[in-house]
Parts: C-alpha cells; sequence; structure tokens
C-alpha cells in the first residue's frame, strides 16, 4: 500500500472552497489538467442522459449544469491530459461528504484501488492591529488548510507486483496532480479570478 499525504494553506473560506470543488460540472473551467466531467449518478441515483461539460462549455453526455453539490453516491469520470498528451479517464465515487469539511473518494484502476480525503479545516484570520492588552485581533475565518490523503491498495495479484516495481514512481506522480489541483483551486478562488461560471 502506498500513501500520499500533504496539506495547503489556501487564502479563502471553507464554504467557498467546497463550493468550487464539488461542482462537478465546473470543474474543467477551473482544474488546468481536466478536460471534460460527466455525472454518472447523483447522491447513488443513475442520471438521464443530458450532456457533461468540457473545458470550453461544450456538452457532451452525462449530466451538466447541476451545482446541487456531491452527496454519498454520487458518481462522475473525469478526463485528464497528462503534460505528453496522452489522456486518462477515471470514474470516482462519493464514500463520504461533510460539507464544507470532508471528503472522501474512490476509484479504482490496473489493479489498485485508491481511496483519497480531503479535509477544509478553517484558520481564523489575523486583522492588522491590535487589541486590548496588546493582542492580536481576530477575524472571521477566511483561510483554509486543505489535505488530502491519498492511499493506494493492491487489489490484484499483478496489483501488488506493479506496486512493489513501480509504487514510489506512481505516488509520485499521483502526489503531483493532487498538488496542481489544489494550487488551480488557490487559483480559482482569488476574488476577481474565478470564472463567472463557475461563481454562479
Amino acid at each position: 500500500m502506498s500513501t500520499v499525504a500533504f496539506s495547503r494553506l489556501i487564502e479563502a473560506p471553507a464554504d467557498e472552497l467546497w463550493r468550487v470543488f464539488t461542482d462537478l460540472p465546473a470543474r474543467p473551467r477551473w482544474l488546468c489538467q481536466v478536460d471534460e466531467v460527466e455525472v454518472l449518478a447523483r447522491n447513488g441515483e443513475l442520471l438521464p442522459y443530458n450532456g457533461s461539460a468540457g473545458r470550453d462549455g461544450s456538452v457532451g453526455r452525462g449530466e451538466c449544469g447541476v451545482t446541487a453539490g456531491v452527496g454519498v453516491g454520487t458518481v462522475w469520470r473525469e478526463s485528464r491530459s497528462g503534460p505528453d498528451g496522452t489522456v486518462a479517464i477515471e470514474e470516482f465515487t462519493v464514500l463520504e461528504a461533510v460539507p464544507p469539511r470532508r471528503l472522501v473518494v474512490s476509484s479504482s484502476g490496473n489493479g489498485v484501488d485508491y481511496l483519497t480525503t480531503y479535509t477544509f479545516s478553517p484558520v481564523q484570520a489575523r486583522r492588522p492591529g491590535r487589541g486590548r492588552r496588546g493582542a492580536a485581533r481576530r477575524a472571521g475565518p477566511s483561510r483554509t488548510v486543505v489535505t488530502v490523503n491519498h492511499e493506494g491498495v493492491p487489489t490484484a495479484r499483478y496489483g501488488r507486483l506493479l506496486a512493489v516495481i513501480f509504487g514510489g514512481l506512481a505516488a509520485r506522480a499521483g502526489e503531483g496532480t493532487l498538488r496542481r489541483d489544489l494550487a488551480d483551486l488557490a487559483t480559482a478562488t482569488v476574488p476577481g479570478r474565478i470564472d463567472p461560471a463557475v461563481a454562479a
């Protein structure tokens, strides 16, 4: 089993990060490596054929434009382009959703099951200046530490062999993608920089 864990401080409140992060059809507009998202089930219920959202707002297959959030049983498929031009398609299932604090998703691939936990922890922002008795004044929570814990568990005999041979390389590649996603989330939630379609 390989595990990758890291955190990033983002200058945005947890509820704003949650809203942007869980708006599945909008993901191609703010995640630089995601080309298309197809929502297959919302809260465990299969969806009718309605179209999926692409980076340019184009419509394909699946659900498009519904931003009701995610819940346990929500399933979506993402198409991602790698730096070398390869396209990877991955399907995710929500196992736990506690807005705006915790999201746990699973995905499977090549003899390995992946479990990724996103935790959104508000951080009290400090206002400039001093209050009574010289203590720094506190403002409301406007920053959030986002922690990602990504585990890969081999499920097939060849998965265990691949984990031994390529485990470290795969973990580093997965970590790079997840770190890029958090950097994109931080950029997407900067006031004045977010795509109006994402903010709607």
